[in-house]
């Protein structure tokens, strides 16, 4: 009976180690934390961060990039996604559609703000009328405003065009991660000073989750990992 019992363990094990671990990532490019688009494979902080986890518990690991909302799609009522990486429970409410899902604790800490011309820089809220942000993407720190109405947000696929928009004065301001603009702005061929975090302006410290419909084991191994492994982290 032992025998038995040894040997369905060491299926057991072998099952989980073989394991192919879903993970829906978002189809967009906010390199240095991820880029995943149809030009390019998947690469960044993240994505490194996603295969040193499979390595660790000796997973597969298959990355499918997905526009933002067929992501909740397919996780919340397909299915067919073991996880979804970055997530935050504050994110793409409509979306989640008051679904439950599991999260991980924090495995990325990040400041996202307003961004303006330099030349714009301290003139204020009221200033603000037309906010840029990338489609699928929560304005949170400009909640309130947009809430009273007095700001109104216009979507784009990519930070490139929302960049664009700015310097031709077709919008105030665009919210994103400042280290993420700043990169942009190299790829664009101009100086990561054209546009400047403004401090005066709404900005929040926010954080990339990892998350789950149906799979809590994942979520619990995935927080060991960040509690055990602080060297890979770094």
């Amino acid at each position: 009976m032992k025998r038995w019992r040894l040997l369905a363990l060491l299926m057991v094990t072998a099952l989980a180690q073989g394991e192919t671990l879903r993970v829906g990532i978002e189809q967009h490019d906010y390199y240095p934390y991820y880029r995943a688009t149809l030009e390019s494979p998947p690469e960044g902080y993240c994505l490194d961060l996603l295969e040193a986890f499979a390595e660790y518990e000796g997973l597969t690991l298959e990355l499918l990039p997905q526009p933002l909302n067929r992501l909740y799609r397919n996780m919340l009522d397909e299915q067919n996604l073991d996880l979804l990486f970055p997530d935050n429970p504050e994110w793409a409410r409509q979306a989640k559609a008051d679904r439950h899902l599991y999260y991980s604790e924090a495995a990325v800490q990040i400041v996202d703000g307003t961004m303006v011309l330099a030349n714009r820089r301290g003139q204020g809220l009221n200033n603000i009328r037309h906010l840029g942000t990338v489609r699928g993407f929560t304005a949170q720190a400009w909640q309130p405003q947009l809430d009273a109405g007095t700001v109104h947000v216009v979507e784009t696929q990519d930070l490139h065009s929302l960049i664009r928009m700015v310097v031709r004065g077709r919008l105030d301001a665009l919210y994103a991660n400042p280290q993420v603009v700043r990169y942009q702005l190299a790829q664009l061929d101009m100086s990561n000073n054209y546009l400047q975090l403004d401090p005066q302006l709404p900005l929040i410290y926010t954080s990339f989750h990892l998350s789950s419909a149906n799979r809590p084991d994942l979520i619990e191994r995935f927080d060991a990992f960040l509690a055990h492994q602080p060297d890979t982290l770094q």
